[in-house]
């Protein structure tokens, strides 16, 4: 008994609609990078002396660190997928 397998040939592929679908997975993907972000900006007060980038790196380090990880698991996670759906565009 034979099985047909399912194949899509009538559905036409738009790879613009994948590049775009990557991207936003990728910034999906990153919410928890951009909370990080968007705490070391609530926090952070110029009034208080120090600079953005010190105060960056030295009491919002913990936040620093979680974001580049982060995203750096992100990108290794969706990365070929994204210049592959580049590449067939």
């Amino acid at each position: 008994m034979a099985t047909k397998s399912s194949t899509r040939t009538g559905h036409n592929r738009n790879p613009i609609r994948d590049v775009l679908a990557v991207t936003l997975t990728i910034l999906l993907a990153n919410m928890p990078t951009l909370f990080a972000f968007y705490v070391t900006l609530d926090t952070y007060s110029s009034a208080s002396g120090v600079g953005f980038f010190r105060y960056l790196t030295t009491t919002m380090s913990g936040a620093l660190i979680f974001a580049i990880l982060w995203t750096g698991i992100v990108f290794f996670a969706f990365g070929p997928a994204l210049a592959g759906s580049w590449n067939r565009r």
